[in-house]
């Protein structure tokens, strides 16, 4: 199954988390920019972050918000309300009348859910007796595959593989439809069949959503396998979907490690998917630290190169390996073998440079015994390299502060040179594949095997040797014995530490601070407060914002935390915050690191800004966000019918000129039988569905008028709505 963001991505309508702080608003993470107007609900805790409570109160956003035809929407629900009453969970037919079209979900005989659609043509119920009013949080997801009398319902209740019901819709879904209300049944501004619970994660989208999770089966020794209850079951060799589907395992990261050690040899995790975007899966996994050296060591290797570069001929690869000889791969005994095509040469010689002594050959102590029948002392020098040995540092550093790094400053590495470190002088220990690891350096093979190389040392991080309080070192030393170079030197090891902090202690000290308060240069525009706050002390400043004396900017009232000077501030008011058409009181208090505060302030009158629409008297028809203010009132129309028409101003309040202004009728909103025709002037009304504009200056004003048209077959719409489309481009 796809996740929700997949979900979104390929067809999300609206995605309402609630997680918001504050009650007064409900933000669409689809970013759609959908708005609501919110009655009376709280923030509680939810499934995941917050969820909205209801209480005989309401949501009603501004548009039917659920899509026509195909669609998933999906909830969770928790609430211990009965069916007394038929409490509505969400509706769409928000009018004066409860037999208008629309989509509802109520709460129905046994605790289950109760979903209806009614059209024109008739109402189709169906019902999921899985009961949700047992006070814990439930998974709802509804799926409808299309308008038709015969598209596929799908309900599913905390179970996503299986549906709790499946049916038929049975009716024509009708094509228009009101606002979407959560909370209740919302008629002529009044809330009916109230809704008592909490909601939280409502998802809508225009597409039926997968609701079967993804599932991974291994694939070893040429079986599919799923691991229950601390065994691995083998299946076929060959697999269906639905054996996918039943026997795949929805999280592999819960099998133990004592589990994947069961499974010798190569597997493969295999993984169905019914997201038809999802084309590939990522998988994590950890093993035990190892290197290409442990993993082919004592083995032959092959690397094969693809190009397909035509020109090349050869390949060029270099290994990094740890230093070594021709005596430490091939030992005591070694074959030459000669081969020449110059048939002048018959007796070819081989020369060999070694650092050879016979005295290599006598192990352990021995004496050297000299004769001369000479009266002059004889004197015997050799050149000798010692065995390998272990060198412990013998006292351990005491360390002041924090442990930075080590470093080692290597001279020459002719032969192998390994650390260790202990910080209690008992046990050593070793910094290797990300994690200490505890050695024996008084075993030389071990040491040289596990003990930390000159690059290893250099490379840990200070985090691995912070809170230690004294280090001491120990060094495995070999030379090589094969090679007449020097041998192994290093020159210094250097500790890099934090200087020493809290080691003073000053009494009796009087210290004066002379500060200089922080300053504030602020402008608003629009809605958009520029400015630079500032402390000449060049010290850290801080501020908060207050919109007509509640806490804005933060939301909890505190101050931002402390910035170094300057702060530059670019900061947008949200309009939606705003008082309209009353004054406004915008205040920015800043202090200094030492908490002297000052403040800036100013008012404005709220004012909205967008192309916004205005009657004949200059009311507002409609806000900034598309929410309604005020309806052309045409009162009650009969069939056959050419209504009165109307003046409406069209004022352009975006703060810049535009051009190429096209009003249009949405054609697709209205009812059969019912036309809206528009003009430029009253008188001759000249009927068109659209109207264009040229230039149109900042506050300028455009005028149209509008009527409505009804023939004699006109089914009656109880407060029917009309809607106007309005684009224009920007003019610089």
């Amino acid at each position: 199954m796809a996740n929700i963001q997949e979900n979104m991505d390929r067809c999300g309508v609206a995605w309402f988390k609630f997680d918001e702080t504050s009650s007064s608003q409900v933000i669409d993470s689809k970013g759609n920019n959908l708005t609501a107007t919110i009655s009376g609900t709280t923030v509680v805790a939810g499934v995941s972050g917050n969820a909205r409570s209801f209480n005989n109160n309401y949501i009603r956003f501004q548009g039917t918000v659920i899509p026509y035809g195909k669609k998933s929407i999906r909830f969770k629900i928790k609430t211990t309300q009965t069916s007394t009453g038929f409490p509505h969970i969400l509706k769409t037919n928000s009018g004066s009348s409860d037999s208008t079209p629309g989509f509802y979900w109520m709460i129905s005989g046994g605790g289950g859910v109760n979903f209806a659609n009614r059209s024109t043509s008739g109402t189709a119920s169906i019902y999921a007796s899985s009961p949700i009013n047992d006070g814990q949080w439930h998974d709802v997801l509804y799926t409808q595959s299309g308008p038709t009398p015969d598209s596929d319902i799908n309900i599913y209740v905390d179970d996503m593989i299986t549906p709790v019901t499946t049916s038929k819709l049975g009716v024509t879904e009708a094509s228009s439809v009101g606002q979407l209300v959560i909370g209740g049944n919302l008629l002529s501004n009044t809330l009916y069949n109230g809704f008592i619970g909490q909601i939280d994660e409502f998802e809508v989208y225009n597409d039926v959503i997968s609701a079967l999770p993804d599932s991974t089966l291994v694939f070893h020794q040429g079986e599919y396998k799923y691991y229950l209850n601390g065994t691995w079951l083998s299946l076929d060799s060959t697999i269906s979907d639905s054996q996918f589907k039943q026997y795949g395992m929805a999280n592999i990261s819960t099998i133990p490690e004592d589990a994947w050690k069961l499974l010798n040899g190569e597997i493969e995790l295999c993984t169905w998917t019914d997201a038809v975007n999802k084309n590939q899966i990522s998988y994590s996994v950890t093993t035990e630290p190892f290197t290409l050296g442990d993993e082919w060591a004592n083995k032959e290797i092959q690397i094969i190169e693809y190009t397909d570069d035509p020109n090349q001929t050869e390949s060029s690869i270099t290994l990094e390996t740890e230093p070594f000889t021709l005596y430490d791969e091939l030992g005591d005994n070694v074959d030459v073998l000669y081969y020449t095509d110059d048939p002048t040469i018959t007796d070819p010689k081989l020369n060999i440079t070694a650092n050879y002594s016979p005295l290599d050959e006598l192990e352990g102590d021995f004496d050297v015994v000299t004769w001369s029948d000479s009266d002059t002392v004889p004197n015997i020098e050799s050149s000798i390299i010692p065995s390998p040995q272990v060198v412990v540092q013998t006292e351990p550093y005491t360390i002041y502060g924090d442990l930075l790094a080590l470093v080692s400053k290597l001279v020459s590495e002719n032969g192998r040179l390994r650390f260790a470190v202990s910080f209690n002088g008992r046990e050593w220990k070793s910094w290797r594949y990300g994690e200490w690891r505890t050695i024996d350096i008084h075993d030389l093979l071990a040491f040289k095997q596990d003990g930390m190389s000159h690059y290893d040392l250099n490379r840990m991080k200070s985090s691995e040797l912070a809170n230690y309080d004294s280090i001491q070192l120990a060094y495995y030393i070999e030379d090589n014995i094969h090679n007449s170079d020097p041998g192994t030197s290093l020159d210094a090891m250097q500790l890099k530490v934090n200087a020493a902090t809290d080691t003073v202690k000053l009494e009796d000290l009087v210290f004066n601070v002379v500060n200089t308060k922080a300053t504030i240069q602020l402008s608003l525009s629009g809605n958009k407060l520029l400015g630079k706050l500032e402390d000449s002390d060049m010290g850290k400043v801080q501020y908060r914002i207050l919109l007509n004396g509640v806490p804005y900017f933060p939301s909890d009232g505190q101050f931002t935390s402390l910035t170094p000077s300057p702060l530059h501030i670019d900061f947008n008011v949200s309009e939606r915050d705003i008082k309209f058409n009353q004054l406004n009181t915008l205040k920015v208090e800043f202090q200094d690191y030492w908490g002297d505060t000052d403040y800036w302030e100013t008012s404005f009158t709220g004012a909205y800004s967008g192309l916004m629409f205005m009657d004949e008297s200059g009311e507002y028809l409609s806000d900034t966000f598309g929410g309604i203010l005020k309806y052309l009132d045409f009162d009650v129309i009969f069939a056959g019918q050419t209504t009165i028409d109307q003046k409406v101003v069209i004022k352009n309040q975006l703060g810049y000129p535009l051009d190429e202004l096209l009003l249009k009728v949405n054609e697709s909103k209205l009812p059969e039988g019912v036309q809206i025709e528009l003009s430029r002037q009253q008188s001759p009304f000249l009927p068109t569905n659209y109207i264009t504009y040229g230039y149109t200056d900042i506050d300028q004003t455009q005028e149209f008028y509008v009527r409505i048209v009804t023939d004699l077959n006109a089914k009656t719409i109880p407060d029917g709505i009309f809607e106007l489309n309005l684009n224009a481009k920007r003019t610089i």
